[in-house]
């Protein structure tokens, strides 16, 4: 393949080995007090910052788990407003394989788990708003995530996120930016760029008396890069509208805070599909003629809604919470027409208490939480785009439950301790409804449960903290996996297994010198039956999952950021992940010691940030090494180096007016890369081009009232 390797041949190489004696050496070169910044969200800021990613507020200096936080600025400031990945730039442990194919989704994985993903996020919890995006099966789509509205990011990485169940990688908290303290703001902001994008958004935000309001309706166009080379239809065959809506409400009720948000969907998107190495290695943009002949894409509607109460009663913390989805898919696919009418929705109750020890706070927390999805899944011969003769009928439920509590308790002035304990309850039914004489009915059930204890220390040592935890994964296939079987039956794959694991991990974070921070964290899994993607001749673009036998997950990851100036900051984030199979066979084929395929050993982001009154500039550095393609490893991505830059100004006042114009450059060496890797593609399609140079230009208008800030 044609690229940028980092092989081990590589003059590049050096860079990983810079890169991490820079990541290592670079809080104890520097001087000045990091809080110069101002910026109390960002992960390595040394003021306090309390995360909820535990499920109750922990202070993140005292959590005996690895986690980030990131807010503010970073978040907003230059970004496009399209892509996830620019909310997640530099953050320890997280990688995204941004497909640049609405249809499909970014995939995001933590440690590695999420790399099999086909579509949508897997090995994740993901809450956007309070409202699980992750639903009872463990799939997720983040379709409907507004980019553009984020105010903060936290990531739990690790045996923590056993306390959500049905994960291994972790969890990803999203959280809008919160309503405007003053009586109204009114921003309206328009994103163009390169390869036909244009995003407008609109978005009311206010407070009146106590109760506070925040609306935004966004809509986005992307032509994309991927051609059609055969002249028939759409060109370029990438095309992908999408139109978000979100609104949320807060107000105080019964002394607690009351707050309710919903969210709208639509989207079109075309499935341009991945390419096989000779086409790729000749520099072609172009989609997949299959998928062009089948008309391949993705049209969604979805809407949500989440009600979360947090207050006082009988002496307790009490946390009150409910969601329903509603969510309807057109999906050709290469071989199949995919109907999928969607409903979900669960509710938690939750109750704490905190006290104080030994001068240090403790707290307990015990809840319940329960959840349902109720899918009507009808699959048809793909004929040029449209439904041919059905060839699946099913109805499909899953019922999950869970208990979960987690103590928090202080055991010396320096040292604490955290033990938390889930069990999870899945009932996975199903009902064919295309049952025929030739045609045996498929209908059944499979239970399934595991028992996810985590615990861990963390040792004040001043300016710095140590910490070491353990906790067990349990992760079910999705109700998706369960019904695609080679053989093409209806009902579920009787012979899919849940992939479960035990974590180890340990780490230090803290500031070094007056002008530096940092978080290392160093980690090893151990799976069981791991999840994996295939497919099969008779159905190419079509995934289907087996288990192996038994893999290892083990690696590093290093996170610092350093004050150069009062006008200058650097941040770095490099993360090496070793994942191998330790026993697996399929067929007659052997696969002890290999690789696991999609995930890339070697990953770096970096990005050096100036700022002066309201004027900033930031340059992004991106490196990944090679990735394996399929389990036999004779397949692999080569790896590559991504930089851009973004400049702009924040706030520039006229009057009543305040105008932020800002613009970037992406891939600014015009690189030639995967971006995506497709694990285990049919006849050698793994790779998904990334975009050539390019670039985007916005301006956001905002407008305020004069009125008292509460």
């Amino acid at each position: 393949m044609v690229g940028e390797p980092l092989s081990a041949a590589d003059p590049c190489k050096p860079i990983w080995v810079f890169a991490l004696v820079l990541a290592t050496a670079a809080p104890a070169s520097v001087p000045v007090p990091i809080h110069a910044q101002n910026d109390p969200g960002d992960t390595v800021s040394l003021a306090p910052i309390v995360v909820s990613a535990l499920r109750s507020p922990v202070r993140l200096d005292r959590l005996p788990f690895s986690a980030s936080v990131i807010a503010g600025p970073t978040l907003s400031e230059g970004n496009s407003g399209l892509f996830v990945e620019e909310a997640l730039h530099a953050l320890p442990g997280v990688r995204v394989q941004n497909r640049y194919n609405a249809s499909t989704g970014e995939r995001i994985s933590i440690r590695g788990f999420g790399a099999r993903s086909q579509f949508g996020v897997r090995g994740i919890r993901i809450l956007v708003d309070g409202i699980p995006a992750t639903l009872p099966d463990g799939q997720s789509t983040l379709d409907h995530l507004d980019v553009g509205s984020l105010g903060r990011v936290e990531v739990l990485r690790g045996p923590a996120s056993a306390l959500y169940g049905n994960g291994a990688g972790g969890v990803i908290l999203f959280r809008s930016a919160p309503p405007y303290a003053g009586t109204y703001r009114q921003d309206l902001s328009v994103v163009a760029g390169s390869d036909g994008l244009l995003r407008v958004q609109t978005t009311g935000s206010g407070t009146v008396g106590r109760v506070g309001f925040r609306a935004s309706a966004a809509r986005t166009v992307f032509d994309g890069f991927r051609s059609n080379a055969s002249g028939s239809g759409e060109d370029p065959y990438s095309r992908a509208e999408r139109v978000t809506i979100t609104t949320a409400l807060t107000t105080p009720a019964a002394a607690g805070t009351l707050t309710v948000r919903l969210s709208g969907l639509d989207l079109a998107a075309l499935n341009p599909g991945s390419l096989p190495a000779d086409v790729f290695d000749e520099g072609s943009n172009e989609a997949w003629g299959f998928n062009i002949a089948r008309r391949t894409r993705k049209d969604v509607r979805q809407g949500q809604m989440g009600v979360h109460w947090r207050g006082p009663f009988t002496g307790l913390e009490w946390v009150v919470a409910a969601y329903g989805v509603r969510r309807e898919l057109d999906n050709p696919i290469p071989t199949s027409v995919i109907d999928l009418r969607r409903s979900g929705g669960g509710a938690r109750l939750q109750m704490g208490r905190a006290w104080e020890r030994i001068g240090r706070p403790g707290r307990v927390d015990v809840g319940v939480e329960g959840d349902f999805q109720s899918d009507y899944r009808r699959n048809f011969v793909n004929d040029g785009g449209s439904a041919g003769a059905p060839t699946l009928d099913q109805e499909e439920r899953v019922y999950a439950a869970a208990a979960f509590c987690q103590l928090l308790m202080p055991l010396t002035g320096r040292l604490d301790a955290m033990a938390a304990l889930r069990f999870d309850r899945f009932g996975f039914r199903v009902n064919d409804l295309l049952a025929a004489p030739d045609d045996p009915d498929d209908s059944g059930e499979r239970g399934m449960g595991g028992l996810s204890p985590s615990f861990g220390v963390h040792v004040d040592l001043g300016d710095h903290g140590a910490f070491a935890s353990v906790g067990r994964s349990f992760e079910t296939p999705t109700t998706t996996e369960l019904a695609n079987r080679p053989e093409g039956a209806g009902g579920f794959n009787p012979d899919l297994e849940p992939q479960e694991g035990w974590t180890f991990e340990g780490g230090i974070r803290g500031a070094a010198g007056s002008r530096s921070a940092y978080d290392l964290a160093v980690f090893t899994t151990v799976l069981t039956g791991q999840l994996v993607p295939f497919e099969v001749l008779a159905a190419p673009g079509r995934r289907f999952y087996r288990n192996a036998g038994r893999s290892r997950v083990r690696g590093f990851e290093v996170a610092t950021r350093t004050v150069l100036s009062p006008s200058l900051a650097a941040r770095l984030a490099y993360g090496y992940v070793d994942a191998r199979f330790i026993e697996f066979r399929a067929g007659n084929r052997v696969f002890d010691d290999n690789r696991v395929p999609g995930i890339a050993p070697h990953r770096l982001e970096a990005s050096l940030r100036a700022g002066r009154g309201v004027w900033f500039g930031e340059v992004r550095l991106e490196l990944r090494g090679e990735v394996p393609a399929n389990d036999a490893n004779d397949g692999v991505a080569e790896g590559y180096g991504l930089a851009g830059i973004r400049f702009g100004a924040t706030d520039i006042r006229l009057g009543r007016f305040a105008l932020s114009p800002f613009a970037a450059v992406t891939n600014l060496t015009n690189a030639r890369y995967a971006s995506s890797v497709v694990v285990n593609a049919f006849g050698g399609r793994y790779f998904e081009p990334g975009p050539d140079r390019g670039g985007h230009v916005g301006l956001t208008v905002r407008w305020e009232t004069v009125g008292d800030r509460s």
